[in-house]
């Protein structure tokens, strides 16, 4: 299996994508992802719990729905690692899990960082 994806120099946000997915309502956008960032803490705690029980199951499921919660808010590096994560648990693959789990703490980071530098209001 392959190691988890690179984005490297990509943004971790493709805003005129998911500003046209959302007709252009900042407002809302920024709701969206003030639940994204709530509910991707939760997830990568039970990545994280999973990982130590070495549960391959509870590894592809947690991927697949942070891959489809990123998808919609147009975060590909997010996604990308989701679906590193999805299918590491589906081969029962807990090596290249635990190295795309631990990616996902860098490029939420990254995430936040650049939405600190570049406002929502900057692209209404």
């Amino acid at each position: 299996m392959p190691n988890p994806i690179s984005f490297e120099g990509s943004q971790p946000i493709d805003f005129p994508t998911v500003l046209d997915r959302i007709g252009g309502d900042t407002s809302f956008l920024k709701d969206l992802l003030d639940l994204y960032f709530q509910e991707f803490s939760e997830k990568r705690h039970l990545l994280e719990e999973a990982l130590a029980r070495g549960d391959s199951t509870k590894i592809q499921e947690v991927g697949h729905s942070l891959k489809g919660a990123s998808a919609n808010l147009s975060l590909a590096p997010l996604q990308g690692l989701a679906m590193t994560i999805e299918r590491a648990g589906r081969e029962k693959d807990l090596e290249n899990a635990r190295k795309a789990i631990g990616a996902l703490g860098t490029e939420f980071q990254k995430l936040k960082e650049f939405l600190e530098e570049h406002p929502l209001e900057d692209f209404a």
